[in-house]
Order: structure tokens, then sequence, then C-alpha cells
């Protein structure tokens, strides 16, 4: 059985925003919910996958702004060497507030992949939605 933390931290993963800057607009996205925006961005694109990853708070532990800051750029960097399509996003409360992460949204990435560079930015999940456009929570 999960301790009570690790249950808080799911339910809070679970409860997030998560939202995808596309050129046609914000598309907002929910944990096992099937995304008609993502659906059809994916299919404009002929797009298979799209990853959500951040590198902020690795660990889900907190820590200074301009830590999180240097990481994420450390991020988006890795994710355009991979030579795949990216956008920018961002998680969010459920209710779009504080605190606000942004996210690197790298499109036709294999999970394999998505879990891999999760890992190296110390995350402990990532999101992913396959060409169904249903995101699901991906442990690390």
């Amino acid at each position: 059985m999960r301790n009570k933390s690790a249950a808080s931290l799911e339910a809070a993963f679970l409860a997030a925003r998560y939202t995808v800057h596309a050129p046609c607009g914000d598309i907002m996205l929910k944990i096992g919910r099937h995304s008609a925006g993502l659906a059809a961005l994916m299919a404009a694109k002929g797009w298979n996958s799209l990853a959500l990853i951040t590198a902020y708070n690795p660990h889900a532990r907190p820590r200074d702004a301009q830590a999180n800051a240097f990481a994420q750029e450390d991020l988006r960097q890795a994710a355009e060497a991979l030579g795949l399509p990216c956008l920018a996003g961002c998680n969010s409360a459920p209710d779009g507030g504080e605190p606000v992460e942004p996210t690197v949204a790298i499109a036709e990435i294999s999970l394999a992949q998505a879990q891999a560079l999760a890992a190296r930015f110390g995350q402990l999940a990532l999101v992913y939605a396959d060409a169904g456009a249903i995101p699901k929570l991906i442990w690390v």
C-alpha cells in the first residue's frame, strides 16, 4: 500500500491542469479525459504521441526559481536536440492558479524516450498521450 504522501502527490498530479501552447491556441488537458483539441492538433500535424515534461522541482521537492529556470532551459535544449517537434506548455493547479510550472510538449516521442528524459531531470512522472488523445499520468 502506498503511503499517505505518495497518495497525496498522485492526487495532486491527477487533479492538475496541463496546458499545451499550440499554434491554434491553448489546449487544456486533464488526465484520463479525451481531448478533442489535442486530437485535432495531432491529426493536423500527423503526430502519434505527445509528452509533457517539466524540469521544475525534481523529486517533487521545491527549489529556488533560478535553479528551476536553468533546469527548464536545459530540458528545452535536450528536447530540441532529439530533433522532434516541441511546443511550450505549463502545469498548474486545477483552477489554473499557482503554482505554475513550464513544460516542454514533445511530439512523436516514444514512451521510453519520454521516461528517460523525465528521469534525467529528476521527475517522478510525466504526461503522455498516444494517437487516442487521452493524456495519461506515467510514473518514471
